[in-house]
Protein backbone atom coordinates (compact mmCIF):
# COMPACT_ATOMS: atom_id res chain seq x y z
CA UNK A 1 0.00 0.00 0.00
CA UNK A 2 1.28 3.45 -0.87
CA UNK A 3 1.16 6.27 1.66
CA UNK A 4 -1.27 8.50 -0.34
CA UNK A 5 -3.87 5.70 -0.25
CA UNK A 6 -3.75 5.32 3.52
CA UNK A 7 -6.14 8.17 4.55
CA UNK A 8 -8.77 6.77 2.20
CA UNK A 9 -8.49 3.34 3.78
CA UNK A 10 -8.92 4.82 7.26
CA UNK A 11 -11.92 6.84 6.10
CA UNK A 12 -13.39 3.71 4.48
CA UNK A 13 -13.06 1.68 7.68
CA UNK A 14 -14.75 4.44 9.69
CA UNK A 15 -17.56 4.85 7.14
CA UNK A 16 -18.22 1.10 7.04
CA UNK A 17 -18.27 1.02 10.85
CA UNK A 18 -20.74 3.88 10.98
CA UNK A 19 -22.90 2.51 8.16
CA UNK A 20 -23.12 -0.91 9.73
CA UNK A 21 -23.64 -0.08 13.40
CA UNK A 22 -24.04 3.72 13.60
CA UNK A 23 -22.22 5.52 16.41
CA UNK A 24 -21.17 2.35 18.23
CA UNK A 25 -19.64 0.99 15.01
CA UNK A 26 -17.79 4.25 14.45
CA UNK A 27 -16.36 4.21 17.98
CA UNK A 28 -15.33 0.54 17.75
CA UNK A 29 -13.72 1.12 14.32
CA UNK A 30 -11.81 4.17 15.62
CA UNK A 31 -10.65 2.23 18.68
CA UNK A 32 -9.54 -0.67 16.49
CA UNK A 33 -7.59 1.66 14.21
CA UNK A 34 -5.89 3.28 17.21
CA UNK A 35 -4.87 -0.10 18.62
CA UNK A 36 -3.51 -1.10 15.20
CA UNK A 37 -1.55 2.18 15.10
CA UNK A 38 -0.02 1.50 18.54
CA UNK A 39 0.95 -2.02 17.45
CA UNK A 40 2.52 -0.58 14.30
CA UNK A 41 4.58 1.84 16.41
CA UNK A 42 5.95 -1.05 18.46
CA UNK A 43 6.74 -3.23 15.44
CA UNK A 44 7.99 -0.52 13.05
CA UNK A 45 9.23 2.53 14.99
CA UNK A 46 11.27 4.06 12.15
CA UNK A 47 10.51 5.45 8.70
CA UNK A 48 12.53 6.63 5.72
CA UNK A 49 13.89 10.15 5.86
CA UNK A 50 12.32 12.38 3.22
CA UNK A 51 15.40 14.25 2.01
CA UNK A 52 17.63 11.24 1.35
CA UNK A 53 14.83 8.70 0.67
CA UNK A 54 16.24 6.35 3.28
CA UNK A 55 19.77 6.05 1.92
CA UNK A 56 21.51 8.34 4.41
CA UNK A 57 23.32 10.14 1.63
CA UNK A 58 22.63 12.91 -0.89
CA UNK A 59 23.99 12.53 -4.44
CA UNK A 60 26.01 15.26 -6.13
CA UNK A 61 24.25 17.24 -8.84
CA UNK A 62 27.26 17.56 -11.19
CA UNK A 63 29.26 14.44 -10.34
CA UNK A 64 26.36 12.11 -9.72
CA UNK A 65 28.51 9.18 -8.57
CA UNK A 66 29.62 11.19 -5.52
CA UNK A 67 27.63 11.65 -2.35
CA UNK A 68 27.70 13.34 1.04
CA UNK A 69 26.10 12.61 4.36
CA UNK A 70 22.44 13.58 4.62
CA UNK A 71 22.13 17.05 6.19
CA UNK A 72 19.01 16.12 8.14
CA UNK A 73 19.58 16.47 11.88
CA UNK A 74 17.19 13.62 12.72
CA UNK A 75 18.37 11.36 9.92
CA UNK A 76 20.52 8.51 11.21
CA UNK A 77 21.54 6.45 8.23
CA UNK A 78 18.38 7.30 6.34
CA UNK A 79 15.91 6.37 9.06
CA UNK A 80 14.15 8.51 11.60
CA UNK A 81 11.88 7.74 14.51
CA UNK A 82 8.17 8.10 13.77
CA UNK A 83 6.35 10.82 15.70
CA UNK A 84 4.07 8.41 17.57
CA UNK A 85 6.88 5.97 18.34
CA UNK A 86 8.74 8.74 20.13
CA UNK A 87 5.71 9.30 22.37
CA UNK A 88 4.10 5.87 22.81
CA UNK A 89 6.65 3.39 21.43
CA UNK A 90 9.06 1.08 23.19
CA UNK A 91 11.15 2.50 26.02
CA UNK A 92 14.45 2.39 24.11
CA UNK A 93 12.91 4.33 21.19
CA UNK A 94 11.46 6.98 23.53
CA UNK A 95 14.81 7.44 25.27
CA UNK A 96 16.62 7.69 21.92
CA UNK A 97 14.17 10.39 20.82
CA UNK A 98 14.69 12.27 24.09
CA UNK A 99 18.48 12.15 23.68
CA UNK A 100 18.19 13.39 20.09
CA UNK A 101 15.94 16.27 21.14
CA UNK A 102 18.34 17.26 23.92
CA UNK A 103 21.27 17.20 21.51
CA UNK A 104 19.36 19.30 19.00
CA UNK A 105 18.42 21.84 21.67
CA UNK A 106 22.00 22.01 22.92
CA UNK A 107 23.28 22.54 19.38
CA UNK A 108 20.81 25.37 18.81
CA UNK A 109 21.85 27.02 22.06
CA UNK A 110 25.50 26.77 21.09
CA UNK A 111 26.37 24.55 24.05
CA UNK A 112 27.80 21.60 22.19
CA UNK A 113 29.91 20.24 25.06
CA UNK A 114 27.54 19.60 27.93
Amino acid sequence: MRKPHFPWIIAGVLVVGYAGWHLLGLVVAALGLFIAYLASLRLHPRMRHGKCKGTGEVRGSVFTWTHRKCPGTVCQGGRQIRWGAGLWGAEHIRSERARAREAKTAAKDGNRWR
